[in-house]
């Protein structure tokens, strides 16, 4: 049996704690378990309870250690490079612990769909069916913008010690190239040198929680924004999008985006004003790569004919050959990028999706590869 509250009191006290501080302790610990966390004191009792050594999560916390992430850039599809950032195994180690046992305890806000494992990113496409008109924005350099600052008040919201809450938020965030982090935290009961102030890296478990629990305030904002003015509002990671049903008025939707602008200012975080769109009535709307229609979700028609386009010349060419006339690093990489397109397009459309799977699985079984003896 564990200890009841009641004994450890008697525990602490025997151990020369005074009954004073022993109620401060035991008066914590009933507050995280009455909200769902798990009840942790210290850093040791966080490097205990996630098998982590805490001499490294030391070195972490004081941005000491050398070889806390290995980067290195990837290919947007819209151009460009995006910056990874990901932890050695220690460390994605204790944030995975602390993503499973402590971030996914916490609520999701019903706007927000990115980085939930029981939702599917269709469900947030599917809150604008039936839409007339929509706004499409996008926040700047978001995970960048996401300070140990920030992330420090999500840990310390959830009822951790201050200086527990400032150690997790330096184990999830990380001094990063380029990025416009704020003024690293002085406070005299923390003692950890000043150093640059960390923030959410791009590749570490721990990033899309905190990411989506740092804009909880900016999620409540837009939905009371939209709610008021009869829209729909959803965030899908940075992407945020608004819809309307009714009359359509440019000069009102401009009002709307200057309001927009002003609560996503409001919160610190910038718009990527090249990314702003206003999609009038009739034209084509489209969110994140999936139509939305009077009355669906649909898959674009380019990624129809780009996935035929794909059986088809498997087929023709075989999958090395295509692989290599399409720059693909490797035959492995082609497979992956298609089995990810047809993984997505299965969640939109099952039953169109499963006639090309077939199609897609017998072109590469015509070129001797059997996908089942590679899973």
């Amino acid at each position: 049996m564990n200890l009841t509250p009641h004994l450890s009191r008697a525990t602490l006290r025997d151990a020369g704690v005074s009954d004073s501080l022993a109620l401060s302790i035991l008066h914590r610990g009933e507050i995280l378990r009455r909200r769902g966390f798990p009840t942790l004191y210290t850093l040791k009792h966080l490097s205990l309870s996630a098998s982590a050594d805490w001499g490294f999560l030391r070195s972490v916390i004081r941005r000491e250690s050398q070889r806390a992430y290995s980067e290195f850039k990837i290919p947007k599809n819209t151009g460009g490079y995006r910056r990874i950032s990901a932890p050695v195994a220690p460390l994605m180690q204790v944030q995975r612990w602390i993503l499973d046992e402590i971030l996914s305890q916490a609520p999701r806000h019903p706007d927000s769909f990115a980085y939930h494992p029981t939702i599917r990113m269709i469900e947030a496409a599917e809150r604008h069916v039936g839409a007339r008109w929509m706004i499409k924005a996008d926040i700047h350099n978001f995970f960048p913008s996401i300070s140990e600052r920030r992330v420090y008040r999500v840990f310390k919201s959830f009822g951790y010690a201050p200086l527990l809450a400032f150690e997790m938020a330096r184990i999830c965030t990380w001094p990063v190239a380029g990025s416009s982090s704020s003024t690293p935290m002085q406070d005299s009961s923390v003692p950890y040198p000043v150093k640059s102030a960390g923030v959410l890296p791009q590749g570490a478990p721990t990033s899309g929680a905190l990411a989506n629990l740092a804009s909880k305030d900016l999620d409540e904002q837009l939905s009371d924004f939209a709610i008021a003015n009869h829209l729909v509002y959803s965030r899908y990671s940075d992407d945020l999008a608004f819809s309307g049903a009714g009359t359509f008025d440019r000069s009102k939707v401009v009002k709307y985006v200057r309001e927009i602008r002003r609560l996503v200012a409001g919160n610190n975080f910038s718009m990527h004003e090249r990314k702003l769109r206003i999609v009038s009535p009739g034209a084509r709307k489209v969110i994140l790569g999936m139509l939305i229609g009077h009355d669906s979700v649909r898959i674009l028609p380019e990624q129809r004919r780009m996935l035929d386009l794909y059986i088809h010349s498997v087929r023709k060419y075989s999958l090395v050959s295509y692989a290599k006339r399409r720059k693909f690093d490797s035959p492995i990489s082609f497979l992956n990028h298609v089995n990810g397109h047809i993984a997505h397009m299965k969640q939109i459309e099952p039953e169109w999706t499963a006639s090309r799977e077939s199609a897609w699985i017998e072109a590469l079984e015509q070129a001797g590869i059997f996908p089942a003896a590679m899973s």
